[in-house]
């Protein structure tokens, strides 16, 4: 390895790990109180949006951050008790629909019709753990268990499969940097560490992807040229057959995992 590859490797992992210190301590300030939660989840990102810039794609990512405020509303609403749970079951299913149908149809309007199985597979793993639920229940600590049920490895492992899909290839125009793709790892890797998986996950996606609005994470210049990127992998991913391969792979991966759990739902 030469100089210049340690250097990609060591920025990387140095701009990983100081996100997923980040993200961890964003997670816990949510938690610590529900007006730590309201003002750096719902408040924050209304004062500081003059700073938003004008980024590729910053109607999709602006669509992406107010439905996802609308979720982190939910989630307040839920731990302040001032609705009842049933209702706020089916805000929750509601954000889950919205949500779904808006990836799948942008999908299809991009006409990025190998990541649709993917996107498919989540909606039906997601649908099954709403299903199989009750009730969301506090945890305490500021925690919620949405619908009175952990996630499923099976349906986490269908998510980790359709992120990869989704950022190595429909976004594989930004590479070689890899910003974007370590601020999404730093945020999975908290939600599988957390015990409520979508609420951790969207409470620091949501800020990590307004940062991203702010700041411009993936312009090869952020940080400098020769930060937090990978020639390899953007090598391999501008290789039509590779990554085509990949979105295969993915979906098979996200197949075989929601086939293993509609037949641990029947039995």
């Amino acid at each position: 390895m030469d100089q210049t590859s340690r250097r990609h490797l060591l920025t990387s992992g140095l701009f990983l790990s100081l996100c997923f210190i980040y993200a961890r301590g964003f997670y816990q300030l949510a938690l610590s109180s529900i007006t730590m939660a309201v003002l750096i989840t719902l408040v924050l990102p209304v004062l500081f949006s003059p700073l938003i810039k004008r980024v590729e794609n910053h109607q999709e990512i602006k669509r992406i951050l107010v439905l996802e405020s609308g979720f982190n509303f939910i989630c307040i609403l839920a731990l302040t008790d001032f609705i009842y749970k049933g209702a706020i079951d089916t805000l929750f299913v509601v954000f889950f629909i919205i949500q779904a149908g808006g990836f799948i149809t942008v999908q299809i309007k991009k006409k990025a019709f190998l990541s649709l199985p993917s996107s498919l597979c989540l909606s039906v793993a997601i649908t099954i753990w709403i299903i199989n639920g009750n009730q969301t229940e506090l945890l305490g600590d500021g925690k919620l268990l949405i619908f009175g049920s952990a996630v499923p490895w099976q349906l986490k492992g269908i998510y980790f499969a359709w992120l990869a899909q989704v950022l190595l290839n429909e976004y594989r125009h930004i590479l070689p940097k890899l910003t974007i793709l370590l601020v999404h790892i730093a945020s999975l890797s908290v939600a599988l560490m957390a015990e409520d998986f979508f609420h951790a996950r969207i409470v620091t996606a949501s800020h990590l992807l307004f940062l991203s609005l702010c700041f411009d994470l993936k312009l090869l210049s952020w940080g400098g040229e020769d930060f937090a990127i990978s020639q390899r992998i953007n090598v391999m991913m501008l290789n039509i057959n590779i990554a085509n391969l990949f979105s295969r792979v993915c979906s098979l991966i996200c197949l075989i995992l929601v086939i293993h759990l509609i037949l641990i739902t029947l039995n």
